[in-house]
């Protein structure tokens, strides 16, 4: 565990009442020592018992602190630190170092710190630091913060949850296919087990019935979703080809106009039949003329993605629009479709203009391998896109992978500097029967997914608008006389 995660932990042992928790302080020079004092004696209110090196320990039973004293590991006494430390005897540990070097308290304080850290115990180090923190272990109590209160609802996260949410401006969603939303029947539900190239084979006979009327009702009904939860922002790919040419962006964007001022609603193209076709990438081209950003699917024209990566590059410079492509989507071990895209947006230019869709395959790679190819998105300038719950539905694939869940390694994104979004996919149709475009749930299933249980960081993916968005807003803020 992390130190903030450690301190946390012992808060709630705190709760615990029918032990004494021990406490280590060693509070360095006099002053250090007098500065501590009150905050030694509020916690003395809680369920703790004080042990204190021999300097401390004369000090605060001088000043009326109940204490007992504990020795330095280079006094070779008992009761000692390191053997308190080894048994795992010590809850807390303030050591404040004096300077004195008459002995090598350097050695004793870094044997401290590596024992500390090896038995998740929360070391504070720095006098005023040691301060705030004791002073906020002591009024967190007070206020029973960590308590559990019948008829409260202070487990109830989603609540929590919402309203960081509502103070970051709202949720955005970042991926949805809301032309093919609404499609699913109790009887073509079991068509949903199929492999994904063969459900796009499916909807090319789905797509032959498409009217105007129908896709503006059913975009309508995606994006209204969308607004009753709250989402500020929301973008959708829509289909365009040799089946379907413009009718699902020209459909798209009426329902854009329809919800101007509920909700900024942004169109791109998805080339579902792949842009090698030459019939196909001239219904692509003109939908992405008309739309806010470009779609790719280059996993659609194999054995040559790197083409169909090529092309969608040049319309996205030509257009001068983002450009948002679908990546190792198979949970794949082979797949290199992320590193690829990584590169391309190098190759051509597009470094922060490119975001990748999945990214799945990456967490089926080694650490080192997820390391390298983060590091490179990072460079490229490329963001992730995670729709948990249609990562957590690929296929099972019989093939030799590290052990992992079928999702984006979004804590490695995060910490090496990757910019994550949130998305819903599709909703109610072959591709993903079951999901409701439940913004909220999608949140949770990245939390359970991945093991990540900081909402604040979650708060952020979820909310996170693009980049140039941010920079307006940035922009708009008036400047402080």
């Amino acid at each position: 565990m992390d130190h903030a995660l450690d301190l946390l932990a012992f808060n709630l042992k705190l709760l615990g009442k029918q032990s004494k928790k021990n406490i280590l302080i060693s509070a360095g020079k006099q002053s250090d020592k007098e500065r501590m004092l009150p905050v030694v004696k509020r916690l003395m209110e809680l369920n703790v018992a004080v042990y204190a090196t021999p300097g401390t320990s004369k000090f605060l039973t001088e000043h009326g602190v109940v204490n007992s004293t504990i020795h330095k590991i280079v006094d070779h006494l008992e009761p000692n630190i390191l053997s308190f430390l080894k048994l795992g005897q010590l809850d807390l540990v303030v050591n404040v170092l004096t300077g004195d070097y008459d002995y090598d308290e350097k050695s004793d304080a870094n044997l401290i710190r590596s024992l500390s850290i090896e038995n998740g115990i929360p070391l504070l180090t720095d006098a005023d630091v040691a301060i705030q923190t004791l002073e906020k272990i002591c009024t967190d109590h007070a206020r029973d913060r960590y308590g559990y209160h019948a008829g409260s609802e202070s487990w109830n996260l989603r609540i929590e949850f919402l309203e960081m949410v509502r103070r970051k401006g709202g949720f955005s969603n970042h991926h949805a296919h809301f032309d093919k939303a609404y499609l699913i029947s109790l009887e073509n539900l079991k068509l949903g087990q199929v492999d994904m190239q063969k459900k796009w084979e499916l909807y090319a006979h789905l797509k032959e019935n498409y009217t105007h009327a129908d896709l503006v009702e059913r975009i309508s009904r995606g994006v209204q979703k969308m607004v009753d939860q709250g989402v500020t922002y929301c973008r959708t790919m829509v289909d365009a080809d040799s089946t379907v040419g413009l009718l699902p962006m020209r459909a798209a964007l009426e329902v854009k106009r329809k919800f101007a001022g509920q909700i900024q609603f942004e169109v791109g193209v998805q080339p579902l039949k792949g842009v090698l076709d030459p019939a196909s990438r001239e219904a692509f081209i003109g939908a992405c003329e008309l739309g806010d950003f470009i779609g790719g699917l280059p996993s659609r024209d194999r054995p040559t993605p790197e083409k169909h990566l090529d092309i969608i590059m040049g319309v996205a410079k030509d257009l001068n629009k983002p450009l948002d492509a679908h990546v190792d989507q198979e949970n794949n071990p082979h797949e290199i479709e992320t590193e690829q895209l990584a590169l391309k947006t190098i190759e051509h230019g597009l470094q922060g203009r490119v975001f990748g869709v999945h990214a799945i395959s990456m967490a089926a790679k080694p650490a080192a391998e997820q390391d390298r190819i983060a590091d490179l998105l990072k460079d490229a300038g490329v963001g992730v896109i995670c729709c948990p719950s249609a990562a957590l539905s690929m296929k099972q694939l019989p093939m030799a992978a590290p052990l992992h869940n079928s999702i984006a390694p979004v804590v490695k994104l995060m910490e090496r500097g990757v910019d994550v979004y949130l998305g819903v996919d599709n909703v109610h149709d072959l591709f993903m029967p079951l999901v409701d475009g439940d913004m909220w749930f999608e949140c949770r299933v990245l939390m359970e997914a991945c093991r990540h249980y900081d909402l604040e960081s979650v708060a952020e993916i979820a909310c996170r608008r693009l980049p140039w968005h941010r920079e307006a807003e940035v922009a708009a803020v008036p400047a402080r006389a």
